[in-house]
């Protein structure tokens, strides 16, 4: 017998076959709608995430308040005001420093005027101006070093400029950044000199606001009142504060050279 197959074209395997006119047919044929729904879906959902990274970007500002967001605007305008000026008071300086030989005499009377600041600042030479004298009188010993430093933090917020708290009739330390206030036997310690009542800040700034500071609704004066204590103040046109500070002489900080831009 002759083989049916002989001489006939090999053909290509079933399988290979088959996979190929099944990819051409999905090629050719339009999607169906339960595809057109699963792309819809998929777009859908993309869309989603991008407005929820874009939502979660600002939800620190959408959950405030308006008040809080007022508040806010308020405090980076007030921020953009002072910044400002700052800049254009160094615009000034720059400007005179720069002027040849009264730019010279600009910066020495600069530098002489930063340096009386600090050192009012710093509580090393005395001062004077208007300013309040503040009473604490505290017959039973129940006013501690809180109180104090509560008092001592009102009057600097309120504009204060040089401060010294004193035993009346006794010993005076004048204030500056560093001072430190602590509990001891029988009055308060300030900067280590023990200090006993009645105590009296002196304080120079504007009479009228220090005044205020103290006097405000819970308050010092209130706080003084709750513990048995009095508290008088006086407002003065004219006040001096010579009670100094010594000249701390650094350990280890030392001036870091001027970087002229090389």
């Amino acid at each position: 017998m002759t083989d049916p197959t002989d001489g006939a074209a090999p053909r290509a395997p079933e399988g290979r076959g088959v996979g190929r006119r099944r990819l051409l047919t999905a090629l050719r044929s339009r999607p169906t709608g339960g595809q057109l729904v699963a792309a819809a879906l998929c777009a859908l959902l993309g869309f989603a995430v991008a407005v929820q990274v874009r939502a979660n970007q600002d939800v620190a500002l959408t959950g405030l308040r308006q008040s809080d967001l007022v508040r806010i605007l308020d405090d980076v305008t007030e921020r953009s005001a002072r910044l400002q000026a700052e800049a254009r008071d160094l615009e000034d300086t720059r400007s005179r420093v720069t002027g040849g030989s009264s730019g010279t005499r600009a910066a020495l009377e600069d530098a002489r005027a930063r340096s009386e600041t600090l050192a009012i600042l710093a509580g090393t030479v005395p001062a004077r101006g208007p300013g309040i004298e503040f009473t604490i009188g505290d017959p039973d010993g129940k006013v501690g070093s809180d109180v104090l430093l509560d008092a001592l933090q009102e009057l600097r917020d309120a504009g204060g400029e040089a401060f010294e708290i004193a035993t009346v009739g006794g010993p005076a330390v004048r204030v500056a950044a560093s001072t430190y206030l602590a509990d001891d036997d029988g009055g308060i310690s300030v900067d280590g000199t023990h200090l006993r009542s009645p105590y009296r800040f002196r304080v120079i700034g504007d009479s009228r606001t220090l005044a205020a500071a103290l006097d405000i609704p819970g308050g010092v004066l209130d706080v003084l009142r709750q513990r048995d204590a009095q508290g008088s103040v006086t407002q003065l046109a004219r006040l001096e504060i010579t009670s100094l500070r010594p000249v701390p002489a650094p350990q280890y900080a030392r001036p870091a050279p001027e970087d002229n831009g090389g």
